[in-house]
């Protein structure tokens, strides 16, 4: 099991008064799973995922990955943890504007002390996975949104972590250009890692092996095919 967690909730001081994103919430993450979770904007999808991520903490309950204690953790722990063994991909990307997609890529394995000519394999290893080997030196400027996207997918798998999430991550993209990024998607967890998506669209959720659907911080209904 990757990720446990136990009577999580997530609570979040505000002037009018807390607000509970999450509520009293069990679930696991078990490796090569793919999980999707759906659900009204404001239902606490989001927040799972960052505590799914190490992001966040719960403010009450027990979150643990590969068997650790998240709370036990100091924030460096978690970061370290969330380089090495944690993906995100995101709707908007987050690439930066100034690197060539290689050096997107190349990015996070930097930030793990990866040797330069290693980390510069792996980075054209992965674009070539993604279908941007040729694009590898563009910046992004010059790529279209589904690219941007593919080049956040691979800079999401540099550091080979066991468990990919990823936020809505065609929601920035048209149909056809979205129905190929959920197809690399499968690809990234018929290859043996983790998978859990945060979405509004159907046939992308309806694509995982389980789908989860919250409302009002809870999950209100899991099902299987």
């Amino acid at each position: 099991m990757i990720v446990q967690a136990t009577n999580v909730s997530r609570v979040f001081p505000m002037p009018a008064g807390p607000v509970t994103a999450v509520h009293d919430l069990t679930l696991t993450i078990a490796q090569g799973e793919h999980t999707a979770i759906r659900g009204p904007s404001g239902c606490g999808k989001s927040t799972l995922l960052h505590m799914l991520g190490c992001v966040d903490a719960p403010t009450s309950g027990t979150l643990l990955f590969d068997g650790q204690d998240i709370a036990a953790l100091s924030d460096r722990e978690r970061s370290l943890l969330r380089l090495n063994h944690i993906g995100f991909v995101f709707q908007r990307f987050f690439l930066l504007p100034m690197l060539t997609a290689a050096e997107n890529v190349e990015l996070p394995q930097s930030e793990a002390g990866v040797e330069r000519e290693t980390r510069r394999r792996r980075s054209r290893e992965l674009l070539d996975y993604v279908g941007l080997g040729p694009r590898a030196d563009h910046r992004p400027s010059q790529l279209s949104g589904g690219e941007m996207q593919r080049v956040a997918i691979a800079r999401a798998l540099a550091n080979r972590p066991r468990l990919l999430l990823a936020d809505e991550p065609t929601g920035e993209l048209d149909e056809a250009t979205g129905q190929q990024i959920a197809a690399l998607l499968d690809r990234v967890n018929a290859d043996g890692t983790a998978l859990v998506i945060v979405t509004h669209d159907h046939a992308l959720a309806e694509r995982a092996t389980r789908v989860l659907t919250m409302k009002d911080g809870r999950i209100e209904r899991e099902t299987r095919r």
